[in-house]
């Protein structure tokens, strides 16, 4: 929000008139008090008194101020009070009751109509204007209404705009420093100030020396000021004096001055490189001021009464200290004015009253920007609100639960938009064929006894399943113990048949409680016949290969592996193990294995450690299941006699593997009864929907055809981590916060609208990226961080 506040002494009474926002206006007239000149003048005649030496306020011949041998500390403190008093008792009439209210209650940003071109870091600025000179000489800034008002002056008249505000000049702030005449003064401590400030600012000194012409040092220094490589800082040490015909005039050589309107072409240029602001420490600026604002420049301090030099060395010490802590210079100025209040009243008092701070209206606050890795540090250093909020998302990125029930549904949202854009490709032959043991098999085969599973049906569904030309046949049934009713002979007879018609065989296995894997029977098949898989699917992630001897392959790898390798010429002759013709595949030539997301990832191992699972691939649910496998149960393929069997046969299923599998029955699982019906995922909870199914559960298998689809097509979606990719967004909005913060990108309330659209647009690419690139971008906590920073930067400016 901003405020301008005019006010004007018309004989004897002043009107305030307060505008903001669109139009609103309050104006009060109020009588001006005729002691106020007189207090302000004998506070003026005692301070004059104090500050008799070494004051910064002779232009040419002007002489020294004399004073007499009196107390002048305590007439000067006694001055400031009955001066301040009666200025502040004034300033409390009733009349001026609705504008103080309005400028002391803070204003909630969010309900405010426009924006706040001057509002730094979440203050409202007031822009004070004062005529005639003579009350523009009182000390307005000390008016109190609440921390959140920052009081900065403005001229009556504005003859010229200020130019819109450029990026910030790369490396150091380039400063001319202009000392004048040091007639009785000592400019050593401007110099050690500034030295100090060495890695912030590119300081260029300027000044008179001796012997040189005048008129060669004053063409030298407007050249200077018009330098084309341009300014951020000019600063102007020395004497000073008010002058309305000639807008001001500094002194740069004994008994030389310059006058603003002399320097005002060359400022002007200066100001159109890039002069942002000008400090003049000396005396009596008001007029310098006035004239530099009017003629377009951002921002200029300058002293309203004379100064002391040793007041204006501290001044300038601790106003530099300021801005190198990253303050703009309107909150260096302040806080240089209450160090000299409340540090260093005793030694020089009312010297806190002297400095004012004059901005365009239409200007930001100025800034040093620090170069290296102080300036990288000090322009993204987050803010409060973003530490707060970017942790705290953290954190709930990381939590495991939640993240597998934000990416269930995420791959929910995936299947529909894959469906109402029609990127959705049914194969007439999908890669897999699921034979489903159900509980309509057991009813029909007359058994009783569901686990161990049947041996002889088991063998049975083997025979019928090879039939249908499938070069890969899969079990996912554990065969560990011989048959209670000794069928294991009939599923012995069939994996040595499969041998011979060069039908690989895959088998589940699992880790006992012991640590080792467990084998397969021997009276079911002979371990060189077959291969075998690790069973677990890990929180409906692919199961990548982790080459070592303590950690099985998985079974939907084993599947897709001996697919790969029923199509390369093998020599069956040297008797070695399909294990072994495995791992020898793989040996001699890599490349012709899987994916390399088939290989679990460095970093997926990694993030084991921290309970997480970065990068690992997922089951992509937002395949509609006839797009991955097709469904017949077992007892249809086996009682059907040739009809089933045969519409199986009609198809070139050589492509393609099988496997056999539970259909879902409740004694159905490893480790427990059950173990193998599992929750249905959303995804393909959608999907069984649109085809008019019944809800129902899913099936360890239908896992396992998922994942033994993607080994086999290389369809291996890589999910970007959640907390990676909300810390990579945040930097990329910290960057734009930064673009906006130096002017250069949309403000208020386009910035949110822009935040709100970008959220969408980021929406739809990433759902179109995981179809086109097989990469999932999260959504959620990134949207999360775009709103953050886009709400930032609306409250900061004032919306």
């Amino acid at each position: 929000m901003t405020y301008r506040l005019s006010i004007h002494q018309i004989e004897q009474s002043c009107l305030f008139d307060l505008t903001w926002g669109n139009g609103q206006r309050l104006t009060a007239s109020v009588p001006f008090p005729e002691i106020l000149l007189s207090l302000y003048q004998a506070w003026r005649r005692a301070y004059l008194g104090y500050y008799k030496q070494a004051l910064r306020g002779r232009v040419a011949a002007t002489g020294q101020v004399k004073g007499s041998p009196v107390d002048w500390h305590s007439q000067l403190v006694q001055a400031e009070a009955r001066f301040l008093s009666e200025f502040h008792r004034w300033l409390k009439q009733g009349e001026l009751f609705d504008l103080r209210s309005q400028l002391a209650t803070p204003r909630d940003s969010l309900s405010e109509l426009g924006g706040d071109a001057g509002k730094p870091g979440g203050k409202t600025s007031l822009f004070l204007t004062c005529s005639p000179l003579e009350i523009a000489r009182f000390p307005w800034e000390t008016w109190e209404f609440g921390r959140h008002i920052e009081v900065v002056r403005s001229p009556p008249l504005i003859r010229a705009q200020t130019l819109p505000r450029q990026s910030f000049r790369r490396g150091k702030a380039r400063v001319l420093a202009i000392l004048g005449d040091e007639t009785g003064l000592n400019f050593t401590g401007e110099r050690l100030a500034l030295k100090r400030q060495r890695h912030l600012l590119d300081v260029h000194y300027l000044g008179w020396q001796p012997g040189e012409e005048t008129r060669a040092l004053k063409q030298r220094i407007c050249q200077a000021i018009a330098d084309p490589k341009g300014w951020d800082v000019l600063f102007f040490a020395g004497h000073s004096n008010e002058s309305a015909l000639l807008d001001g005039q500094v002194a740069i050589a004994p008994h030389t001055a310059l006058s603003i309107k002399d320097l005002s072409p060359y400022l002007q240029q200066a100001q159109q490189r890039g002069l942002q602001f000008a400090l003049f420490n000396s005396c009596s600026g008001l007029d310098i001021a006035q004239s530099l604002i009017s003629l377009g420049l951002a921002q200029v301090a300058i002293m309203r009464e004379p100064i002391h030099n040793e007041v204006a060395q501290e001044f300038l010490v601790q106003f530099l200290q300021g801005l190198g802590t990253g303050d703009t210079v309107q909150a260096a100025l302040r806080g240089a004015c209450e160090f000299l209040k409340l540090e260093k009243n005793l030694t020089y008092p009312s010297a806190y009253l002297v400095p004012s701070l004059f901005r365009h209206p239409d200007a930001q606050p100025y800034q040093v920007q620090p170069c290296g890795w102080r300036g990288l540090w000090r322009r993204c250093r987050p803010s409060k609100l973003e530490v707060i909020g970017v942790s705290s998302l953290l954190l709930l990125s990381l939590v495991p639960n939640l993240q597998h029930e934000l990416l269930e549904q995420r791959v929910a949202v995936q299947a529909r938009y894959r469906h109402w854009t029609g990127q959705v490709a049914v194969e007439e032959v999908p890669p897999v064929l699921l034979v489903m043991v159900d509980q309509q098999t057991f009813q029909r085969q007359n058994l009783t006894h569901y686990k161990p599973i049947d041996r002889q049906l088991l063998g049975t569904i083997f025979a019928a399943v090879m039939e249908t030309g499938v070069p890969v046949v899969g079990v996912d049934y554990l065969l560990d113990l011989p048959d209670p009713r000794g069928q294991d002979e009939v599923m012995r007879q069939v994996l040595a048949e499969s041998v011979q018609r060069q039908i690989w065989s895959v088998l589940i296995t699992v880790r006992n409680p012991g640590g080792d894997w467990i084998p397969v029977h021997p009276h079911v098949a002979e371990g060189s016949w077959i291969l075998q898989g690790d069973a677990w699917v890990p929180f409906w992630r692919i199961r990548p290969r982790r080459p070592s001897s303590r950690h099985r392959n998985a079974f939907s790898y084993q599947l897709a592996i001996a697919h790969r390798l029923g199509q390369q010429p093998l020599d069956e002759s040297r008797g070695e193990s399909r294990e072994r013709q495995v791992q020898q595949f793989l040996q001699d030539d890599p490349e012709q294995g899987l994916s390399p997301w088939a290989e679990l990832h460095p970093v997926t191992l990694f993030s084991y450690r921290l309970q997480q699972r970065w990068l690992q691939p997922l089951l992509d649910f937002s395949l509609p299941p006839e797009m991955v496998y097709e469904t017949i149960a077992a007892w249809e393929l086996l009682e059907s006699g040739e009809s089933a069997l045969g519409e199986l046969k009609r198809r070139d299923w050589s492509e393609a593997i099988a496997i056999i599998a539970p259909g879902g029955y409740y004694e159905a699982g490893i480790d427990r009864d059950g173990g193998d019906n599992l929750p249905s995922p959303a995804a393909i909870r959608y999907w069984r929907r649109q085809r008019g199914q019944a809800a129902m559960g899913f099936t360890g298998g239908e896992a396992h055809a998922y994942m033994t689809h993607h080994f086999l097509t290389n369809h291996l979606v890589i999910p970007i981590p959640d907390s990676w990719w909300l810390l990579g967004m945040a930097l990329i909005l910290k960057g734009g916060t930064i673009y906006a913060q130096e002017g250069l990108a949309w403000r208020g309330r386009r910035w949110l609208w822009s935040g709100l659209g970008a959220i969408a647009a980021y929406g739809l690419f990433s759902l179109q990226l995981y179809i086109t690139a097989g990469v999932l971008l999260p959504w959620l906590f990134p949207g999360l961080v775009i709103a953050l920073y886009s709400l930032e930067i609306w409250q900061e400016d004032g919306l």
